[in-house]
């Protein structure tokens, strides 16, 4: 379980809405939406308000280890650790991509000593690309009229590593035709974790339903003339930005 489903269990829990723990915590009013869906993770000091709002250990919101007395990596988080992730994600993708490079080479030290299961990490497909592990929905986002959108309903995709897909937070099939002739349906997208500038294309949830559209100054446009455009609201969530479209080939079993 994810600490956004940690998250939101532990929120519906308590009692409070996402607008009501971002009231208490003096977050915005998306931030929690985020956390939840995995978008973006709180820094350490918004995860102790957390916890002190909603009557959980910062063991149990990371790992879902409410007694903290797990020891082994990637059990726990200790605050230097939580430090270091809060920094990552605060650089740009070219950045990232170079921390990423750097670890990529480590554990593949450590992979080839049988230090770390190769595949927990990604490892080398038997063809010689080198192999990664990403996130896909299981529910389409709309290039029509909309479709519900569970952020709960991802599953494990594993990729060839290029430049699109090391740098996607996740990924979604398209459904319908209203982005054609750029996208069509079926295509599967790479979403990476940035805003959308108007003009941009990104994906999109407004009352319930998750959408590919262009941003508009005030609605979700669609490429087709056929569709009209979407009026936005104050409750439209951005889940990040459309990079590319993902070749079937690159998609591994």
């Amino acid at each position: 379980m994810s600490l956004g489903k940690r998250l939101r269990g532990a929120r519906k829990h308590a009692g409070y809405t996402q607008k009501n723990l971002a009231q208490r915590i003096g977050a915005k009013h998306n931030s929690v939406s985020n956390w939840e869906n995995g978008l973006n993770m709180p820094d350490p000091v918004t995860i102790e308000a957390i916890c002190k709002v909603l009557g959980v250990t910062p063991n149990y919101l990371l790992m879902g280890d409410e007694l903290g007395a797990a020891d082994s990596i990637g059990e726990k988080l200790n605050f230097l650790e939580m430090e270091l992730l809060r920094k990552y994600r605060s650089l740009d993708k070219h950045a990232r991509g170079a921390i990423n490079a750097l670890l990529g080479y480590y554990y593949g030290l450590l992979a080839e000593e049988g230090s770390v299961p190769a595949a927990e990490f990604g490892g080398h497909d038997s063809r010689g690309f080198e192999v990664i592990q990403g996130r896909i929905s299981l529910q389409s986002v709309a290039a029509g009229t909309g479709t519900h959108l569970d952020d709960d309903n991802f599953e494990p995709i594993s990729l060839k590593k290029t430049n699109l897909t090391q740098e996607a937070l996740f990924y979604v099939p398209v459904s319908g035709n209203s982005m054609e002739p750029k996208f069509h349906d079926g295509d599967i997208l790479a979403v990476e974790d940035a805003p959308v500038q108007y003009g941009e294309i990104g994906v999109f949830t407004l009352d319930g339903n998750g959408y590919v559209k262009i941003r508009g100054k005030s609605e979700l446009i669609s490429l087709n003339e056929d569709y009209a455009p979407i009026p936005m609201n104050d409750d439209v969530i951005c889940n990040g930005r459309v990079a590319g479209i993902v070749d079937p080939d690159w998609i591994l079993d």
